[in-house]
Formats: C-alpha cells, sequence, structure tokens
C-alpha cells in the first residue's frame, strides 16, 4: 500500500520556525512529525510514500533521499492538494493521503482503514470534533455516509470536520485529470465520490491535531505525551542519578543524561543526548536531542535540538528553535524563539516572536 504526504507548502503562521524548517520536520515528543506519521502508516500496513516537497525541499531530501521505500517528488506550481496527487504518478492501488502538518494516533488510522475495507465506498475520511469548525471543511453525515461537504462555511450546520487524512481508491486519480481548473483542491475531487454516495467517514477516537500555528505547535506535542509515554520508559544507555524525583510519565533518550537533585513531572519527554545539570525542574515538556538545560525550570514548553539553556533560566509556555542559546537569569514566557538565536543574560521576555539567527543584545526581535 503507498500514501501521499503533501508538504509542500511553506506555512507563514508558523514563523519563525518555518524559516528554517519545514512544517513536516518540526518536532513533536521529540520527532519530526512526518515520522511519527510515517511510522504509524507502516504499522497499518504502507510501505511506499510519496513526499510531496517545494518549501526547504533539499531538507527532506537529506532525510529520506537513501531510503527506497520514499519518493519525495517536487510540486513546482503550489495549485492545490489534488494537484499534490497529480504530481505523483500512476498510483493504481488504494492509498493513504495524510497531510504532513498533522498528528493522529495509529490506532485511528486502523480504524479508518477498517471502516474502508469494509466498505465499497470510494474514500474514507477521518473526522474529528472542532471547537472553531468554520476554519475546516464541515461534513454532513448521514449514519456512515457523507452526504455533503462544504469548506470552510461561515455558519457551519454543526462541528464535525474533515481532517484531511484519506483512503482512497484509485479511481480518485481520474477525478482530478478531468478537473479543469487551474486550481485542483482535493475536497473538490472528494465531492465528487460524495454525489455518488460512495463516500464514508470514522470519528477520531484518540487525537488529531491540525498543526497551523506555534501554538498548535506546543498543542500538538502536549497531547503527543499525554497519549504516547506511559510509566517510565528510560533507554538502557541513558544516566539518571538516584536522587531524581519523577512525578509522572517520562522518557528518556540513549545517551542521555540527568543530574542530581532534578524533577520531571508531568509527561516529560528527554530526547537522545541531552544533558540535565543539577536541580533541574522539567515539567509537561520536550526537550529534543542534544540540548543542554542547566538549572533551570522548564513548563509546558518545547525545545528544539541543540538548545542550550544557562543556570537559572526560566521557561514556560515557550518553543525555542534549534540551536538557540538563552543565556543565565532569562525569563522567557509564552514566546516563539527562532532557530539560532542568542538571548543575552537576566532578560524578562514575555508574549514575542524572535527572527532566527537574533541577538537580543543588537534587538533584533520580530512581531
Amino acid at each position: 500500500m503507498k500514501a501521499v504526504i503533501p508538504c509542500a507548502k511553506k506555512k507563514e503562521a508558523l514563523f519563525p520556525f518555518s524559516e528554517t524548517k519545514p512544517t513536516a520536520l518540526m518536532p513533536v515528543m521529540g520527532k519530526p512529525i512526518i515520522e511519527h506519521l510515517m511510522e504509524s502508516l507502516r504499522e497499518t500496513g504502507v510501505d511506499e510514500f510519496y513526499i510531496v516537497t517545494n518549501h526547504l525541499e533539499e531538507s527532506f531530501r537529506e532525510k529520506f533521499g537513501e531510503d527506497s521505500r520514499v519518493n519525495i517528488v517536487h510540486q513546482e506550481k503550489l495549485s492545490g492538494t489534488a494537484s499534490a496527487i497529480e504530481e505523483c504518478g500512476d498510483l493504481e492501488e488504494e492509498f493513504f493521503v495524510v497531510n504532513g502538518d498533522v498528528i493522529t494516533s495509529q490506532e485511528d488510522l486502523e480504524n479508518l482503514k477498517t471502516k474502508f475495507d469494509n466498505t465499497s465506498s470510494k474514500v474514507s475520511m477521518l473526522a474529528a470534533g472542532e471547537d472553531k469548525p468554520e476554519k475546516f471543511g464541515v461534513l454532513s453525515i448521514t449514519n456512515d455516509q457523507v452526504t455533503d461537504l462544504e469548506e470552510k462555511p461561515e455558519e457551519p450546520e454543526n462541528s464535525l470536520v474533515n481532517t484531511g487524512i484519506y483512503l482512497f481508491k484509485p479511481e480518485i486519480t481520474d477525478i482530478i485529470d478531468s478537473m479543469d481548473s487551474e486550481e485542483k483542491y482535493l475536497t473538490d475531487a472528494v465531492k465528487r465520490f460524495v454525489e455518488e454516495e460512495a463516500a464514508t467517514f470514522e470519528l477520531i477516537e484518540n487525537y488529531w491535531v491540525d498543526i497551523g500555528t506555534p501554538k498548535r505547535l506546543l498543542k500538538a506535542d502536549s497531547v503527543k505525551r499525554e497519549f504516547e509515554i506511559n510509566g517510565e520508559n528510560i533507554a538502557e544507555s541513558a544516566e539518571v542519578d538516584q536522587s531524581t524525583e519523577i512525578i509522572g510519565n517520562v522518557h528518556i533518550g540513549e545517551k542521555s543524561v540527568v543530574k542530581a537533585g532534578a524533577v520531571l513531572e508531568g509527561d516529560v519527554y528527554i530526547g537522545e543526548g541531552v544533558e540535565v545539570e543539577p536541580n533541574t525542574h522539567i515539567k509537561n515538556s520536550t526537550v529534543c536531542d542534544s540540548s543542554v538545560v542547566s538549572s533551570s525550570s522548564v513548563k509546558t514548553s518545547l525545545l528544539f535540538e541543540d538548545s542550550i539553556l544557562d543556570p537559572s533560566t526560566v521557561i514556560e509556555r515557550t518553543i525555542t528553535g534549534e540551536e538557540s542559546d538563552v543565556r543565565g537569569g532569562t525569563v522567557i514566557r509564552e514566546s516563539f524563539i527562532g532557530a539560532r538565536s542568542y538571548v543575552e543574560m537576566n532578560n524578562s521576555i514575555r508574549g514575542v516572536k524572535f527572527v532566527p539567527d537574533a541577538r537580543t543584545d543588537l534587538n533584533e526581535i520580530s512581531k
């Protein structure tokens, strides 16, 4: 079975992180979003992937270029989600389509496949309840059947939305080929199946997060940790001091070191090669690979790889981009720090976004 993962578009609303990483390669619970998707899809029966790229395409080639199971497909004109499928050539068997900017559980993908396999529909889609359905495609349903799909209605008739996660029969490619508009959207093609009474849905049971802003990236990381970390999962090569206090669920990766007096509280993910220095408090957060946290407090935050927090730093509801360096005595709340930023000592920062390579002493702060 095959899967198409559209990743071509740059999401401006994910600034500053979209300047240095495509959305699908941003970390959630320590790994790129797309890796979580691919692992779950493999368990569901997928053995070949088409990753459709444009923005920062070389990042995908560097990561997956040696994998014979992965095809990197260039989409020159960003002319709609259906056009992404068109770029993949002949898809002669049933296939998944999962956007590269979402997270969902393996169980939900398996439930979708079960629904698809046990009906005569030509498309099955995952559906979820949403607080703001007007931002999505809203489904009308009767029993298991999708009877209408309205994209971003001003006054939604209900809160049930299309997650953009599909299983298709290959006939969808014929519909896409027959579309004569310059911009081809997948929802328009799906409506044809809806009109034929050949579209079904499966409700999300566990989780689904559409990642369109830094706040949604934080939410995705939180949801993933809550559902996926159970108990204490500590790698054999990790070194955890016996005085470390673990209150909740924790993952500690290979060759990471947690020193005396550290407190890990709630749902905590520590990646590989991380150094957690003495008397550090980490609560409900992710610290990605090769980062160093020195006698600091990290709460409800996400530290990309190679981040450095000096002693007496406080980070709350914040994301730091890769290779960021926050000097001692600084307090950062509700902020998004671009890659390779340098934050001088004893700063107090709240509610800002830093451009990549920012230097607080030079006042290179954006938005």
